[in-house]
């Protein structure tokens, strides 16, 4: 038995759970993007000008307490009160700053019937009282798209997700001569070439054993050739590529500490080619130093250090999870005693 270990603690998935390859296809991939996938080799970059500012985006999310909402006819619905947080860390000139953070309160309650009526909750205010004095907690009241538990985990997801596209749409605006880089797949909302997605866990492969086996040969601040996402829809067309981030401990396994990048590829991707290699050389220059170490955090190195500062902040900005559950059981002890 060859056994090699995941640099990612085991408090985590490991960084890569992809099971299956996904070669070419009509939705696929075309691997013929950059160099034939006869001649996949490993990339050195070529030094191309880069911004001189970046963006790092991302969002934290947390479940706070399972609910359930029970009608007068005994009918329950699943539910659940959570947080989420998403901004951005602006870094130029050796220098990073945080930009203004959202801040959101869920309370997402599972699909109802259709014949049934709308229960029609207002949404939730938690005024503090007695010993508590950390201001009010405002839950938004949102319907899940399901009825089982997960429904309401998963409308959480969805509610960060759509503040983040909604931010990366801002930021690519205002600073169109910065690169945005988004913790995760690409936000599919915007066609501007200065948004990235930055894909840390590989839950698929899109390319093929031969070329997977190229990849494993990436050294540090290598990448591999560019390959396209095919789709029917436009704005889905992806151009995308693996780096390098360090060199793996002979103990790891062979794609540790390698990434996947998204970019937009859109209706005519040759046109775009040129802006997006020159982009994958900049990736591989200059994110290798933003990737965190060991002691650093769990996921290293593929967790960048803005992005760990930046989860860090918002989890502050979201506030103490065990005061926050004080505060719910409170509330709802205080409306079980009035009804």
């Amino acid at each position: 038995m060859k056994l090699r270990l995941d640099p990612w603690a085991a408090e985590y998935q490991t960084a890569f759970q992809a099971e299956t390859l996904l070669g070419p296809g009509p939705e696929g991939t075309d691997l013929a993007v950059e160099v034939e996938p006869a001649d996949w080799r490993p990339i050195d970059p070529q030094r191309p000008a880069g911004p001189e500012e970046i963006l790092f985006l991302d969002g934290s999310r947390r479940v706070e307490m399972r609910v359930l909402h029970e009608d007068d006819s005994g009918r329950i619905t699943f539910g659940a009160l959570g947080s989420f947080g998403v901004g951005a860390v602006l870094c130029k000139g050796g220098m990073a700053r945080c930009l203004p953070l959202t801040i959101d309160r869920i309370c997402a309650l599972g699909a109802r019937d259709p014949e049934s009526p709308d229960p029609g909750q207002p949404n939730l205010t938690m005024d503090p009282v007695g010993t508590y004095h950390l201001g009010s907690l405002h839950y938004r009241v949102v319907n899940a798209a399901g009825h089982d538990p997960d429904a309401v985990v998963h409308q959480l997801q969805a509610e960060m997700l759509g503040a983040e596209r909604r931010l990366a749409s801002k930021l690519v605006t205002e600073y169109r001569d910065a690169l945005v880089i988004s913790d995760g797949p690409r936000p599919l909302l915007s066609k501007e070439s200065n948004l990235l997605g930055y894909i840390k866990t590989i839950h698929e492969v899109r390319v093929p054993s031969e070329q997977l086996d190229v990849v494993r040969q990436l050294e540090r601040g290598q990448r591999s050739p560019l390959y396209l996402i095919r789709s029917s829809a436009p704005q889905q067309r992806l151009f995308e590529w693996f780096v390098r981030l360090r060199d793996p401990k002979p103990w790891y396994y062979s794609l540790a500490g390698v990434v996947r990048l998204q970019a937009f590829a859109g209706a005519d991707p040759a046109a775009r080619l040129e802006v997006a290699k020159a982009v994958a050389d900049w990736s591989c220059l200059e994110l290798p130093r933003y990737a965190t170490r060991q002691h650093q955090d769990l996921r290293a190195p593929q967790q960048l250090l803005p992005v760990r500062a930046l989860e860090a902040e918002l989890r502050r900005r979201m506030g103490s999870v065990e005061l926050v559950r004080r505060r719910i059981t409170a509330y709802l002890a205080r409306q079980g005693t009035q009804a």
